[in-house]
Formats: structure tokens, sequence, C-alpha cells
């Protein structure tokens, strides 16, 4: 904890903030060699930064992994590309794929920017083979088939009209075909071989006309399903990023962030009495009660309040009563007063509890409490090596 009387910025930052968000640049980029090493030889792979890198900071997320070797990012919209070019500047040799593709419009910024969109719809494909009919910008993109998610990407009929259009593609430079798994995460769904079947199918028929064109079906759980699905291009992003790609299994990746938050407020009840909206929990007579700065404006769900608990030090508390937009309130009957003085912290996302225990807590998933992460923390982001130079 910094001093009050600190004069450095980043002190005196962090003593205003109610609570801090620690994100380990160092463990990020090893989280991505485990992966470059799970993946098959050949198969290349790009990171998903959609979401501000899910909520941990696009920039500084993009200049670790563009240091540890990342040359694609994968965002979700336009917006997102843009500020991504902003911060990769005119590299060659660094893509950005927009996720979504171009709304109706926006095919020049794409072609301006060099921003690489994802097709997954006839709309979107004619749309695009119309703007390069009009000028000779490099027209890459990628083409998303749907293999049985029923999300984004051209149904099967779809797929086989494109491919008996002989002006279907014309004029275009299709680097990929793509598709989404949707059970990854569960091994053993028979989904996952069906969907790995019908994308190799659609695949085979792509590479009579496009043979140059690259593969592209797993995301972070994906690539634990095993050689076979891999393909030509990975994306994974949660795993990056600390989440557990394998929920069954031991988490094979190294946590990345630390969420701390501190405490304003410590009491104890002289008689049992009410805690929080609603009244929904009764403090016990004598319990000692700690309101603490961090709420569901910062990103912790409603539903965790119910069962939800944090550390101080070794000392595990459980959250007391709901959460409100602001504070969370924990019972700390178990922890000495020395632990609770001025400054005194706990710990909500830490070596003692991970992401993916906090969205357990909550009924939820690791992703929606990433990307959920409000801007409210101080954020410290400790650097990853210094052999890694970054390239930008």
């Amino acid at each position: 904890m910094a001093s009050p009387l600190s004069s450095r910025p980043e002190d005196r930052a962090q003593d205003r903030a109610g609570a801090i968000l620690t994100i380990d640049l160092a463990a990020l980029t090893e989280n991505w060699r485990v992966l470059k090493r799970r993946v098959e030889p050949a198969c290349d792979m790009g990171a998903v930064v959609k979401a501000d890198a899910y909520g941990l900071g696009l920039e500084p997320v993009v200049k670790a992994l563009s240091a540890a070797g990342c040359l694609a990012f994968y965002v979700a919209h336009l917006d997102e590309g843009l500020a991504l070019r902003g911060i990769v500047g005119g590299r060659k040799d660094q893509r950005i794929i927009v996720l979504h593709g171009p709304n109706p419009g926006t095919e020049a910024d794409f072609a301006a920017h060099r921003l690489i969109p994802v097709l997954s719809t006839p709309r979107q494909i004619k749309a695009w083979r119309a703007f390069a009919e009009r000028g000779d910008a490099l027209m890459e993109s990628l083409v998303q088939v749907d293999t049985g998610m029923n999300r984004l990407g051209l149904s099967e009929r779809e797929f086989a009209e494109l491919m008996a259009d002989p002006d279907g593609l014309s004029g275009l430079t299709p680097l990929a075909l793509m598709s989404h798994l949707a059970c990854a995460d569960t091994p053993d769904h028979a989904l996952n071989l069906q969907q790995r079947e019908r994308f190799a199918s659609m695949l085979a028929t792509f590479h009579l006309k496009y043979a140059d064109a690259k593969g592209s079906l797993v995301n972070s759980s994906g690539i634990f399903l095993g050689r076979g699905f891999h393909f030509d291009l990975a994306r994974p992003g949660g795993a990056l990023y600390g989440v557990n790609p394998t929920p069954t299994l031991a988490n094979a990746m190294i946590p990345v962030v630390r969420l701390q938050a501190k405490i304003l407020q410590v009491r104890r009840v002289d008689a049992a009495a009410p805690v929080g909206y609603g009244a929904t929990v009764v403090a016990p007579d004598g319990a000692k009660l700690a309101t603490v700065s961090v709420g569901y404006a910062d990103g912790l769900l409603r539903s965790w309040g119910a069962a939800g608990h944090a550390f101080i030090d070794d000392f595990k508390i459980a959250a007391a009563g709901r959460i409100s937009m602001d504070l969370t309130t924990f019972d700390v009957s178990n922890v000495p007063d020395s632990a609770l003085g001025p400054g005194a912290m706990i710990d909500v996302i830490g070596s003692r509890q991970t992401i993916d225990d906090l969205a357990k807590q909550a009924g939820t998933i690791s992703y929606e409490l990433l990307a959920a992460l409000g801007r409210r923390y101080y954020r410290r982001y400790l650097p990853a090596p210094a052999s890694q130079n970054s390239r930008l």
C-alpha cells in the first residue's frame, strides 16, 4: 500500500482508487507460449483481443503479445479494429481481423485501415465484392461458415451456392475459411466431432477454388481437443488471460489477474441486525462486518453475493447481503483486528481464488466476469520479461 504522503503519480493514483486490478503481462505471454506448444507445429496462432482484451486493456495486452511473436489479432467490431490499428501502426506483417465484418457502408474504412473482415453472410460477401470492383485495394478477407452453432456464418446451403457461383468471391483474396465450435469446453460432446467433420468437408470444397486458403476452427478450448481440430489457424482468447480452457481438468494456464479492494469501514453489531439492501441477511449478535469499495458497477455480479467469498491474507471471508453498485459487505468475524487497519485490502481474485472460482460462485462463466471488469479500478501492469522487446 502506498503511503498517503507518497509523491509518485502511480502511488497517488493507487491511493485514490477504491480497488486495484493487477494484470501480469509476463503470465499473459507465458500463456501464449503454452498454447503455441499445444497447437500443431504447422498451425499458426493469433490472439482474440475483443472487448478491450477481455477487459484487461487493449494497448498493454497487444504490445505484450506482439513482443511475444503474435502477428494476428482478432476483434469484434470495426471501432475496435480502428483502435487496434492506432496501436500497432502500419506494420505490414501484422493482421487485424474483424470478426463481425463490415456493416453496410463501412467497407471503405476497412480498406483504408487495412482491416480484414470476416464475411458471414451473402450480403457481406456481395458488398465486399462490389467494393473491390471499384478500386485496386487488396481485398483480403476470411469467410465464416456455420457448422452447428447457428450463430454467425454461411449455412451449408449458402456455402454451396457461393461455391457454385462463378462470381462468388471474384476479385477477393480469401485468406481462410473459418467456423466456431459450440461445445469445445465439453470434450465429450458429440457436436465437436460433427462440427469438425462438417468443417473439413467444407474446407475441402473451398480448396477446389482457393487452394491457398487456410482453415480455422479452434478457440481456446478447441486447442485442447487435439491436433485433429487445429487445421491451420488457432484463435485463443480467454485462455491467454488465465481462464481455464478445460473446466473438467486442472488449469494449464497461469493466472493473469489479481483484484484487490479496499476496506472502507469495519463495524461490530451489538445485536442481530440486517445487512444491505432488502435485509436478505441477518448478521448474528457480535458479528464483525467490513464494507469494501467494490460493487456491481465494477463487474461483481449481484448473483455472486449469495455464495461469494474473498480473502484477507489466509482468512476466508463470506459476502454478507446483496452487492451494491459500489460496495460489498463481508463478515470478517474470523479476522483479527490487526489485519483490518487503515489501508487494509481484500483479495477478490488472487492466489487463493481464481477468476474461475469467482465465476462458479456467481453461477456464470469466467469470460463474462473478465469482460465486465469496470474502468474504475486502478490498473497496475506487471511487465513481461525485459528480453521481450516490443516492436511497437
